[in-house]
């Protein structure tokens, strides 16, 4: 078996990291982990963990990128297999109901506050928050006929969804029956009208 150079030796312990990082913050906040349990429970030394990431925020927000990345994505595929309007509608609560129930929420929110006043970590949490109105709008754009629908107004909407999102998973941080039911009655008229059949 040939051996692994430093490269992809340092590789493999980023990505041992980043899972154990992943399942600790899920299941226990953010808040609640430190380098050293995260790097203890991979069977690591915090020196690895800083050397790969350089902090406990740097790890989350790598973490985050992937969550952000498969959530989303989740979605697109749930939307991509509705058959008529009430079905993507079915599909984004059962997805809105597995999202929040995840603890990427927690992350998300614990994440933001202890960033805040960062300079460097605010905006790469303004780019995550580009990024993710980005999918959104290739999410949108997939139940969209071609050029039905200017980009502007796409991104608009992507961006009032992804901010509807962000507000009620923070109502929900400290009301559990806080629900997406009412944005989407509000956008089941424009679903409708963008899924249905051309004429």
């Amino acid at each position: 078996m040939a051996r692994l150079t430093r490269s992809q030796v340092q590789d493999l312990n980023r990505e041992k990291v980043l899972e154990v990082a992943r399942a600790a913050f899920l299941r226990d906040g953010y808040v609640a982990n430190s380098v050293a349990s995260v790097a203890k429970e991979a069977g690591f030394t915090t020196g690895i963990v800083y050397s790969s990431f350089g902090s406990k925020a740097d790890l989350a927000l790598n973490v985050l990128e992937r969550l952000q990345a498969e959530q989303i994505g989740a979605l697109g595929e749930r939307v991509a297999l509705a058959r008529d309007s009430g079905d993507v509608l079915d599909q984004v609560r059962g997805w809105a109901a597995e999202a929040m129930t995840s603890g990427w929420v927690r992350l998300e929110l614990e994440l933001l506050l202890d960033t805040m006043h960062d300079p460097r970590l605010a905006a790469a949490q303004t780019e995550r928050q580009t990024a993710s109105i980005q999918q959104a709008v290739d999410v949108v754009r997939s139940l969209l006929p071609a050029d039905s629908i200017d980009p502007e107004t796409l991104e608009v909407l992507a961006e009032a969804a992804v901010d509807y999102a962000i507000g009620l998973a923070m109502r929900q941080s400290v009301n559990p029956d806080a629900k997406p039911d009412r944005l989407l009655r509000m956008i089941e008229p424009l679903v409708a009208a963008i899924t249905a059949p051309s004429a």
